[in-house]
């Protein structure tokens, strides 16, 4: 696994727009590139403030993104999610990213990017915040800002929700990798789809899932576990985790627990609605990492490592 270098204070870091823009959100943006310079000398690409559909043409996307990493900048950080990264895949010149030693960061439809990099290419990469959630310095931006700095810092559920484990207490370790729900599913069986392989690799340290779902159906995650699990992605796995749910859609006669539960009733850890996705407060995951979590009575600990290639 090739891990970037940590950054330092007034590195240069860069935030470009490969899915939507924030045309329908430019204060909001302008005070997250604000807050971001109090650490960082930030480069940001004309496409950030482009639609909040779709920043601009998927040629034009990419270029501005070669544009950033031609300035040798240390972390690309996305500037929001969208529903359009999808369509850049084909363009990328992975060569070129793989070659850079670039942090990206982002979430939601980041993932698109991010775990193809981590699992096609051996890279690691933070799924975290995309830059517009930076408008207000939370203590889990600060938590974000500090892990780009120094990755060995645990990180602990917050308190503004109930976590529960579906089989009680637990310790565990593993490469961890996972994301957005609702873009995985659209690598799956692509050429981009190189899971298989990578879980083989790591089969000695095993795999954590982590999955972050935004507006899919209960009935809609239970087949799609289903698919995951038949493709063979879980079986070096014991840990799964999954997010707080940003639009809940029951469907089927099936609850989102009674979905998992159902799916994976052979494994032995389960932790749902967890700091990660969609809504903030967040825990901040670094994809090809060796992540020990620790669940005891509502709570977990997460602790994140390099490992030796």
């Amino acid at each position: 696994m090739k891990y970037p270098k940590l950054l330092e204070k007034n590195d240069d870091i860069g935030i470009t727009a490969l899915s939507s823009g924030a045309s329908d959100s430019v204060d909001t943006m302008n005070l997250a590139i604000k807050n971001l310079e109090k650490y960082f000398n930030v480069y940001v690409t004309k496409n950030v403030f482009g639609s909040y559909i779709v920043s601009s043409s998927a040629l034009e996307r990419v270029k501005e993104l070669n544009e950033l990493i031609q300035k040798k900048v240390k972390l690309i950080l996305l500037a929001r999610g969208g529903d359009y990264l999808y369509e850049i895949l084909d363009y990328l010149d992975f060569d070129l990213i793989g070659k850079s030693n670039i942090w990206f960061e982002g979430a939601s439809d980041a993932t698109g990017l991010l775990y193809i990099l981590t699992t096609k290419y051996d890279i690691a990469t933070i799924y975290g915040k995309n830059a517009k959630r930076f408008s207000e310095l939370t203590i889990d931006n600060q938590i974000n800002i500090n892990l780009l700095q120094n990755t060995l810092i645990k990180q602990t559920n917050f308190k503004d929700r109930d976590v529960i484990s579906l089989n009680g207490n637990f310790t565990d370790s593993g490469i961890i990798i996972g994301g957005c729900f609702d873009s995985i599913k659209n690598i799956i069986g692509t050429k981009f789809d190189n899971t298989n392989n990578f879980i083989e690799k790591y089969r000695d340290k095993k795999i954590i899932w982590y999955f972050d779902i935004f507006i899919m159906n209960s009935l809609d995650v239970y087949l799609s576990l289903l698919q995951f699990k038949y493709a063979g992605w879980f079986k070096y796995s014991d840990t799964f985790i999954f997010g707080s749910i940003r639009y809940e859609t029951i469907y089927g006669n099936i609850t989102y627990e009674d979905a998992i539960k159902k799916a994976l009733c052979d494994k032995k850890n389960i932790i749902i609605n967890a700091n990660i996705g969609h809504i903030d407060p967040v825990n901040i995951i670094i994809n090809g990492s060796l992540a020990k979590i620790k669940y005891d009575n509502g709570n977990y600990e997460l602790i994140e490592e390099f490992i030796d290639s």
